[in-house]
């Protein structure tokens, strides 16, 4: 059995920079909690040989390709990471499966509960590691905020408030806006909003939901959402597209009996603070604790490792970022495009 695993990207763009740049970290010894040996970068596909060649040159892959094709005919690729548009997912990830290659998938890995189960059962299937990739889940300053809040510190869950806003221009061209890419705030960036609150509240049932939405030419420009899970945590959020955050950072704040913790980019963050409220109406609070949680490299790497750690292993699932819970936010967001009858063309 090999002690490595040969990785590959396919679609060499923005978001594909920052996992090479993870992976390349853990290959210099970054990340302590695994050897770097085990990660190989072996090959990058694009639709544009050049584009290939150029960001293996960059990011110090083997190989290089001009089509996907090539790419799930080499009998030497491990593990694949998709980089490309949500829209696309789909076809790339089966591509992989059909071929035998262990994938980890840009969130949402499915534009809809349909597309994911596609992709699920043929990993299943093929005996084959499938996972969303949703670096949030593996974040450790979350995992310093879950213990806060398992020590009791701020008391019992009531409120998770987030906001997750960009000022886009509107570009017909722009996949974001391009109802046949799945374009839309949602699923780019209140996925996030939605798994935050689903992690923090112990992925409960969503027992109720209202929702508000300002459509742009077939998508979501912007949204407005509170959900209400079973166990009585309440979450209220917006997402957009068209609109800017207060601020530079996009925030969350987690309110408890006993007081709340405040997260600056609460889908990627490094830095939470925890309070403790000084009296009865909590208009005064101390300040108990600073968390501070700096990536070994930008975030992508505790993914990376997780899902190369599982592979060597032989394991098929994550036990962190699980299928169940992909299915459970794929099935929140098909429910709100549902409530807004967004439909993408296909559809």
């Amino acid at each position: 059995m090999k002690n490595y695993v040969n990785w590959a990207i396919l679609a060499p763009g923005r978001i594909a920079n920052s996992m090479a740049a993870a992976m390349n970290g853990i290959k210099d010894g970054k990340l302590e909690t695994i050897d770097g040996n085990k990660i190989r970068l072996y090959a990058v596909a694009s639709r544009n040989l050049e584009r290939a060649k150029d960001f293996a040159a960059k990011w110090n892959f083997e190989k290089a390709y001009g089509s996907y094709e090539e790419l799930y005919n080499d009998p030497d690729v491990d593990a694949v990471y998709i980089a490309n548009p949500h829209a696309f997912h789909l076809e790339s990830a089966i591509g992989c499966l059909k071929a035998g290659k262990h994938v980890l998938c840009e969130k949402p890995a499915g534009c809809s509960r349909d597309q994911l189960d596609k992709m699920t059962s043929l990993a299943r299937e093929k005996n084959l590691f499938f996972m969303e990739a949703m670096w949030t889940a593996f974040n450790p300053c979350i995992a310093q905020i879950k213990k806060e809040i398992a020590a009791g510190t701020i008391g019992q869950i009531k409120n998770i408030d987030s906001r997750f806003c960009n000022r886009n221009p509107y570009d017909p061209n722009d996949r974001n806006y391009a109802p046949d890419q799945a374009g839309g705030a949602l699923l780019d960036l209140g996925i996030y909003n939605i798994y935050f609150a689903m992690m923090l509240s112990d992925f409960s049932p969503v027992a109720e939901r209202s929702s508000q939405v300002r459509m742009l030419k077939g998508v979501d420009a912007w949204n407005g959402v509170n959900l209400t899970f079973e166990n009585g945590i309440v979450t209220s959020f917006q997402s957009a597209m068209d609109l800017p955050s207060t601020g530079p950072t996009h925030d969350a704040v987690i309110y408890g009996t006993k007081g709340f913790i405040t997260v600056e980019n609460f889908f990627c963050t490094q830095k939470a603070n925890v309070y403790v409220y000084k009296n009865i109406w909590g208009s005064e609070a101390d300040l108990v604790r600073e968390i501070r949680q700096p990536f070994a490299v930008n975030g992508y790497e505790y993914e990376c490792a997780h899902t190369t750690e599982f592979i060597l292993s032989g394991k098929t699932e994550s036990n962190v970022h699980t299928f169940k819970k992909s299915e459970d936010l794929i099935d929140m967001m098909d429910v709100l495009r549902k409530d807004w009858g967004m439909k993408y063309p296909w559809e």
